[in-house]
């Protein structure tokens, strides 16, 4: 997927930032502890978080929303999913 390149920059600068937690750690709920705290979310976190772990998408978004610190990032993403999900049961 490509990205701007402010966007491209900003996702390559917090994976060099993140590094050594993630090394030092190994643990995805601490690694997503420190990207929330450094103001990364949403898909610059699941960019970052795929280059760290060198993952698929489907994997990095479990360690992001299997994180407790992203609870509320969790339950928005299921309420919309189930919004649309009712949304299209009605239009069928």
């Amino acid at each position: 997927m490509g990205f701007d390149a402010e966007r491209s920059a900003r996702i390559a600068a917090m994976q060099e930032t993140a590094r050594p937690t993630w090394e030092a750690t190994g643990d995805t709920n601490a690694l997503q502890q420190f990207l929330k705290d450094n103001g990364c979310h949403g898909v610059e976190a699941v960019f970052v978080t795929m280059g760290l772990l060198s993952c698929d998408l489907a994997e990095a978004q479990r360690a992001i929303f299997s994180a407790p610190c992203r609870d509320a990032e969790r339950r928005f993403h299921n309420d919309a999913l189930d919004l649309l999900a009712e949304a299209a049961d009605t239009d069928a």
